[in-house]
């Protein structure tokens, strides 16, 4: 008979690499701490992808410059909108089409910061928002994991029979206390052991 132990990890236990999407060649990339600080949660990340070599650090922010000013006269204004921008502007020349002149206006400046786009039907990382790299639909939900560090411990504990939980610590906020009703039945047991199977080859 199998026997697992609830070591009381929390998810973050398992969160200092995690595998993603890269937003980019959808090849599989990886979201890692920094170590900037010690602790998990004030600590910073960066998504790398050793397959097109693209990287991103929380953190980043663009600019994006607005104009929406009067030029010769006070009914005609000239409006503008840039594009992302890597660096702040302070002024911006643009050409007025009533008096055909070009002139500097200081613009209104907007911050942007780095976020991928939303998609409700996958699970995503809370940094950068990606789409995690392991994951499969199951009955209406979605079987998922951080990392093969993480699917070996789940894999532990969906094969036990026998599943005993820790006197040490608190360990209701802990990751196995936390698992979705369709992880811990033992009539899932067998399609999920395939499903982690396919993750690790």
């Amino acid at each position: 008979m199998e026997r697992f132990q609830d070591e009381n990890k929390w998810l973050a236990s398992f969160g200092n690499i995690v595998n993603i999407k890269c937003p980019k060649c959808t090849l599989q990339a990886v979201v890692k701490r920094t170590f900037e600080s010690e602790f998990y949660y004030r600590d910073k990340k960066i998504l790398e992808c050793k397959n097109c070599h693209y990287s991103v650090k929380e953190g980043i922010v663009k600019y994006r410059a607005y104009v929406d000013a009067y030029c010769c006269n006070n009914e005609d204004k000239i409006k503008f909108k840039s594009q992302l921008l890597n660096e702040k502007p302070h002024k911006i020349k643009l050409k007025c089409l009533i008096c055909n002149e070009i002139k500097e206006f200081t613009p209104y400046i907007e911050e942007v910061r780095f976020v991928l786009n939303s998609d409700t039907a996958v699970v995503r990382e809370g940094c950068f928002n990606a789409e995690l790299w392991y994951q499969k639909e199951f009955d209406e939900s979605i079987f998922w994991a951080f990392n093969l560090e993480h699917i070996n411990y789940l894999e532990r504990y969906i094969k036990a029979e026998l599943r005993e939980r820790s006197n040490k610590g608190s360990s209701s906020g802990s990751l196995i206390s936390r698992l979705p009703k369709f992880v811990k039945e033992a009539k899932n047991r067998q399609k999920l052991l395939k499903i982690i199977e396919r993750w690790k080859k």
